[in-house]
């Protein structure tokens, strides 16, 4: 042992010896006393749990963040296919009234060529009869003469 190591030694039985009573009554009235390392590790513990809270609330905060985001897409998504679907659904009428249109024409058109063909066969019986009727006058005539 060096001289130097001495009075330490002796300060630091001294300040044990005095520490002595104290911890008794300390125990004595229930309170624990902890070493200034086992208060730091202590300390390092409370910060430790409070820095894994916050990270685990940090966690649930961008949970709840992108649950939201998602929603908003969806609901987006949804939207634009609503709108896709109405405008094919218009697109669709619009198809099925032309469609329409261009039937209805060509049944006017049908009708039209069938009276015109009726048209047609009527002026041939009238052209027909009167041929009759002239060649019954012309024989009629020669009958007369």
């Amino acid at each position: 042992m060096s001289l130097l190591s001495i009075p330490k030694t002796v300060v630091d039985r001294s300040l044990k010896l005095t520490r002595v009573p104290i911890d008794f009554a300390l125990t004595a009235a229930g309170v624990k006393r902890q070493a200034p390392e086992s208060r730091a590790a202590e300390r390092q513990r409370e910060r430790a749990e409070r820095l894994r809270e916050q990270a685990e609330t940090e966690r649930r905060r961008a949970a709840e963040k992108r649950e939201a985001a998602e929603a908003g897409i969806e609901k987006a998504a949804a939207a634009k296919k609503r709108a896709a679907a109405k405008k094919a659904q218009k697109a669709k009428k619009r198809n099925e009234k032309r469609e329409k249109s261009a039937e209805l024409g060509k049944l006017e058109a049908r009708e039209q060529s069938i009276e015109a063909a009726e048209e047609a066969v009527r002026a041939k019986r009238q052209a027909d009869q009167l041929r009759e009727a002239t060649e019954k006058a012309k024989e009629a005539r020669k009958k007369v003469e």
